[in-house]
C-alpha cells in the first residue's frame, strides 16, 4: 500500500485495487495533480497521440483484449477507451487514473468496461483510481472509497466502511 498527499489530502492505494474518487469538489483537480507523478498515468479518453508499434504498446493491447493493429475507426466505443488506455500504458504505470470513463455508454457498455478496468488491476498490479457519474455503476468493481465532504474534507473508506463514505459525501444519498 502506498500513501499518497496531494496538497491537504493523503490517502492509500494498494496495488491490485480499483477506487472511486467521488464528492462535490476536488475530484478533478486531485486526479491532475496525482498525473504529474511519474508512477501515475492520466487517460485521456478522446482519441489519444498515435504510438509506435512497440512490444510494450503491442503488450497493453492485448493486456486489454484488443488486437494488434487495430485501427480507431474500426473499434466500437469500449474498444475506444482500452485504446486510449493502452496508449497510458507505455510508460510503466502503478496507477492509472480514469476520469469518468464510461459517461457516454449504456448500461452493458459500461459493465463491458467496468469488467476490463478490474480483470485488468488483477492482472497487472496496477491500482485504479476512477470517478464516475454513476455511483452504483462504478461501486461494482471499486473495493473503496474516496469521497469529498461538502466541507471540503476527503474521506477515505476501507472496503466495510464504503457505504459511511458516501453518506458523509452526499447526506441525501440513499445508499
Amino acid at each position: 500500500m502506498t500513501e499518497y498527499s496531494c496538497g491537504p489530502h493523503s490517502f492509500h492505494l494498494a496495488s491490485g485495487e480499483c477506487v472511486l474518487l467521488t464528492g462535490r469538489g476536488g475530484c478533478s483537480h486531485l486526479l491532475k495533480e496525482l498525473s504529474h507523478r511519474p508512477a501515475c498515468a492520466l487517460v485521456s479518453l478522446r482519441r489519444p497521440v498515435l504510438f509506435g508499434r512497440s512490444a510494450r504498446a503491442e503488450g497493453a493491447l492485448a493486456l486489454l483484449g484488443l488486437k494488434p493493429g487495430c485501427k480507431w475507426n474500426q473499434l466500437n466505443a469500449v474498444d475506444r477507451i482500452k485504446f486510449c488506455i493502452a496508449s497510458a500504458l507505455r510508460q510503466k504505470v502503478e496507477v492509472l487514473l480514469l476520469d469518468n470513463p464510461a459517461r457516454d455508454l449504456d448500461p452493458e457498455e459500461r459493465q463491458l468496461l467496468f469488467s476490463a478496468l478490474q480483470d485488468l488491476a488483477r492482472k497487472t498490479g496496477m491500482a485504479i483510481l476512477l470517478t464516475s457519474n454513476d455511483l452504483s455503476d462504478a461501486l461494482t468493481i471499486a473495493s473503496r472509497v474516496l469521497a469529498f465532504t461538502p466541507g471540503g474534507n476527503l474521506l477515505e473508506s476501507t472496503p466495510d466502511t464504503r457505504e459511511d463514505v458516501l453518506r458523509a459525501a452526499y447526506p441525501l444519498l440513499q445508499v
